[in-house]
């Protein structure tokens, strides 16, 4: 039966995550020989136990947390490159990742779902020496999303940021960007750039439908000059998942991308949630890099 390791994020679903503990050890010991439980107290916490676990030889890792946790475990994964499964109990404000493979986003259904689980696998994206399972973004939203404060998350859930990023597109600032897309170049203005792994975007599930966790390819949407006439267009588009036939954007399907701002400025992107690296990116998938424990029917 092997042994696991399971990440433990005490502040994620309002500090509830604690009191899903026994229930999900003892989900895990019918599994698993061993169960070694490990608790997150600081940033990069989860990165840094997903990692030793897997150079221990652990044959799987678990999280229980939300999108920043489930980034810092696969990281961990990622770096250590050896061929250990995943798995994760949602516990956040988003919860993308989740929504894209079909676990339940009420923990005790995610944790009864593992008894009868099946290992998917799942393409994972890597930006500059950054891993992501979700979305990259650059521009307004991003800037945003930092605003965002924990009673906002708490009392509005994913609408927060949607409120933020509404405000942001509102007083957009335009940036020039300069790609090179699966070795096509071209330079476009932009106030918001948009690179998803999956379907969901920010809960919004409808956001990329063609997206799969597992076929090997990321969706870039560059967000044209933006203004309340082109957002009362653009919203029946995305209710409808047709954003990439919106003449408000520009739409690409790729593998590999660099990503530079013409003028050299100092943007910060979002990374599955979180800060990430700063421009020049590099961003590339790595197909079906990691077995992530999901829904048998996914």
């Amino acid at each position: 039966m092997g042994s696991c390791t399971l990440i433990v994020n005490p502040s994620s679903g309002g500090e509830k995550a604690p009191g899903y503990l026994g229930l999900m050890k003892a989900q895990l010991s019918k599994m698993f020989e061993e169960v070694t439980v490990k608790e997150t107290g600081k940033q990069d916490d989860a990165k840094q136990f997903a990692h030793e676990a897997a150079m221990l030889g652990h044959e799987a890792v678990f999280c229980m947390g939300g999108d920043g946790t489930v980034n810092e475990t696969i990281n961990g994964l990622a770096a250590a490159g050896k061929n250990v499964s995943f798995g994760f109990v949602p516990m956040g404000t988003v919860n993308d990742l989740a929504r894209a493979v079909g676990i339940p986003l009420e923990p005790e259904q995610a944790i009864g779902m593992l008894s009868n689980a099946a290992l998917i696998d799942l393409d994972i994206g890597k930006v500059n020496d950054r891993y992501f399972v979700s979305n990259v973004a650059a521009g307004a939203i991003p800037e945003a999303v930092e605003e965002v404060s924990v009673e906002q998350k708490t009392k509005y859930g994913p609408l927060a940021y949607f409120l933020e990023g509404g405000k942001a597109l509102a007083n957009q600032e335009l940036h020039r960007f300069r790609f090179t897309v699966d070795g096509e170049a071209f330079t476009q203005e932009s106030p918001l750039i948009l690179i998803a792994l999956t379907n969901s975007i920010a809960s919004f599930e409808s956001f990329m439908p063609q997206a799969k966790v597992d076929d090997g390819k990321m969706r870039m949407v560059v967000f044209k000059e933006f203004n309340l006439l082109d957002s009362l267009k653009l919203l029946p588009q995305l209710i409808r998942g047709e954003i990439k036939t919106s003449d408000t954007v520009i739409y690409k399907s790729f593998t590999h991308a660099t990503i530079a701002v013409a003028d050299g400025e100092k943007l910060i992107t979002n990374v599955d949630g979180d800060k990430g690296p700063t421009f020049p990116l590099e961003i590339e998938i790595l197909p079906s890099f990691i077995k992530v424990y999901a829904p048998a029917a996914s």
